[in-house]
């Protein structure tokens, strides 16, 4: 009888590990649902023009990034959001927790003239197709996660 090769865990699995050896009830489909949240909230904050209603959620970096992206001509309008999420990666280093979601899907996403109505970006009708890695840290354990980096997938 032949031996079979040990089964090596991934690299995400190694990292779901870690996270839950200090927050045993670390669940990546629940958090998933905490991304697709967030996600939405950001559109919310993108379409109010005011991404400060984003504070509590993510890095003062990212924070000052997406502020610093708003347009003082552009009005955005954003709607049919259709995502789903699922965690890519999981890690832990130097007492942070890290876990990076792909968000997939698609939305109404485009931008108007704030004098004319005219649209500059986008679409009113055709959706964008969305694909993106969100990265949320916290510190190691029962802590809150916030969003520290959006990168396109």
């Amino acid at each position: 009888m032949r031996e079979l090769p040990p089964i090596v865990p991934t690299a995400l699995e190694l990292g779901l590990a870690a996270i839950r050896r200090t927050d045993a009830g670390f669940d990546p489909s629940r958090f998933v649902g905490y991304a697709g949240m967030l996600f939405r909230r950001a559109q919310h904050a993108r379409m109010s023009g005011d991404v400060s209603l984003l504070r509590d959620h993510v890095t003062p970096k990212l924070l000052g990034a997406l502020q610093s992206q708003r347009s003082a001509q552009m009005a955005s309008h954003i709607a049919e959001v259709d995502i789903g999420a699922v965690v890519t990666e999981a890690r832990q280093d130097a007492g942070w927790d890290y876990v990076t979601a792909h968000i997939a899907g698609s939305m109404i996403d485009y931008g108007t003239d704030e004098r004319t109505g005219t649209v500059v970006r986008g679409s009113r009708t055709a959706p964008r197709r969305v694909a993106e890695l969100w990265t949320f840290t916290r510190p190691a354990g029962l802590n809150f996660w916030t969003l520290a980096e959006i990168r396109g997938a």
